[in-house]
């Protein structure tokens, strides 16, 4: 069993959720390989990081990631078929803190022995200040945190890309700004990051012959299965270049566990560039 707790990645999905209305947690995202059958227990801490006592509530929540950005599913509503919810549990389901004071809340992860569908699985430890009257049930929503899971059953499950909509122009304003859109889906049944999928473009002119490579990934990514995620990137034509027909060649290379060949995706498009 393996547990990577990635910091880095949830200042990107959260923003400034990460501390509100006086609490605050860590870890803030947790990526755990968990077969079927297996179980595996930590904690989360909470600090009061305001100066009136709260009390902590605390659930489990599955969520999906829109644009990045996680939103969290009612349960009573709660239909994405890769959805943790059921396997994420939370104990105390509430504790009081004090002004500066940490406290642990004990969380454990069970996989069921049979996975329908079989892929990976997405869940979230929330966490609000219980309100003290109804009147501010309203800010309590706005200032939930969370801990996110990313839980991999290992076996077959594996991301997959679905590339559409590819586009490439110059910018209006800027001639020798090329931009580079393209809609990425992961329609396989497991997420992937960043630190997973390399994509680089090369450029070739009307003769075949290199002219410069950039980058398309170069962000921070997180996408679930069936996130749909529109990536564009820019290419600063060097100013040496002259008008004329130009090939873009994007290759993106998404990588899989150790043993097994790396899926890869090639596009090109001739473009015709003025300057």
């Amino acid at each position: 069993m393996k547990k990577l707790t990635v910091a880095f990645s949830l200042s990107v999905l959260l923003g400034t959720s990460i501390a509100a209305a006086g609490i605050s947690l860590s870890p803030l995202l947790t990526e755990i390989v968990l077969p079927p059958g297996a179980t595996y227990s930590d904690v989360i801490y909470i600090t009061n990081t305001g100066v009136e006592p709260v009390t902590v509530q605390a659930q489990a929540l599955g969520y999906v990631l829109e644009d990045g950005v996680p939103r969290f599913l009612d349960p009573a509503e709660d239909t994405y078929p890769y959805s943790g919810k059921e396997l994420l549990t939370i104990e105390p389901s509430e504790l009081p803190l004090q002004p500066g004071e940490s406290v642990a809340f004990t969380y454990r992860l069970r996989m069921p022995e049979e996975l329908f569908p079989f892929g990976g699985r997405y869940v979230a430890a929330v966490f609000w200040i219980k309100p003290e009257a109804e009147a501010e049930a309203q800010v309590v929503v706005s200032a939930r945190v969370a801990s996110l899971f990313l839980i991999n059953p290992g076996g077959g499950a594996a991301p997959r890309l679905k590339l559409e909509d590819l586009k490439i122009y110059q910018s209006p304003t800027q001639p020798r700004t090329v931009i580079l859109e393209a809609q990425i889906t992961n329609i396989g049944n497991l997420h992937f990051n960043s630190e997973k999928v390399v994509g680089r473009v090369f450029v070739t002119d009307e003769d075949g012959y290199f002219v410069e490579e950039f980058d398309f990934c170069a962000h921070h990514i997180i996408m679930l299965p069936g996130n749909v995620r529109y990536r564009q990137t820019t290419w600063q034509v060097p100013e040496e270049l002259r008008s004329g027909l130009y090939q873009f060649h994007l290759d993106i290379l998404l990588f899989g566990p150790a043993g097994t060949e790396p899926q890869r995706y090639l596009f090109s498009a001739t473009v015709e560039l003025n300057f």
